[in-house]
């Protein structure tokens, strides 16, 4: 609210404080009884000088109002990005934890994968020992039975020359005892 002030006397001046609504400073306004024959001219400045106080009342209030508004949309607007950066943060913690959970799956399926693969090789490799070993005595038993084959053969052999020769010696020993 505004007061009045009786500045010198001598001035014929009274000051109208403002008490922090217009400028924080005094308005000069000349007292009615220093010029009476601006009375109502006078009048009219003032009740205009009051009006214009008035509005500047009003429209500080809005002002005040607004940036209050303004205030509070800005808390607002905080309250909205702190929550969607929590939840950005939790959607982050997630999605860490799922690709840590997905790494660690397919480490493990890799190391699964790598002791069958070891587990395989170790059968194929059983199994080609194996299956050389198998060969080494096939080839020995055919090797045997094939000098064994030999062998009958050549004692077959042997034993129809010797049969040859008999049979020549009795057949010449027949000739000449029929000659």
């Amino acid at each position: 609210m505004a007061r009045w002030y009786d500045g010198a006397p001598e001035c014929g001046v009274r000051f109208l404080y403002d008490c922090g609504t217009i400028l924080n400073k005094p308005s000069v306004i000349p007292s009615l009884s220093a010029q009476p024959e601006h009375a109502d001219a006078l009048a009219l400045a003032l009740a205009e000088v009051r009006d214009l106080q008035r509005t500047v009342v009003v429209l500080r209030a809005e002002l005040e109002s607004a940036h209050q508004e303004r205030q509070r949309q800005l808390q607002d607007a905080l309250a909205a990005a702190h929550n969607e950066a929590q939840q950005v943060r939790a959607t982050v913690t997630s999605l860490r934890d799922a690709l840590e959970l997905a790494q660690a799956d397919k480490e493990a399926a890799v190391k699964a994968g790598g002791a069958a693969s070891q587990a395989e090789i170790v059968q194929l490799r059983e199994a080609v020992a194996a299956l050389r070993e198998q060969l080494e005595h096939l080839t020995l038993e055919q090797s045997d039975a094939l000098q064994h084959a030999a062998t009958g053969q050549r004692n077959e052999v042997a034993q129809l020359h010797d049969t040859i020769r008999a049979l020549r010696t009795e057949l010449e020993a027949r000739h000449t005892a029929t000659r």
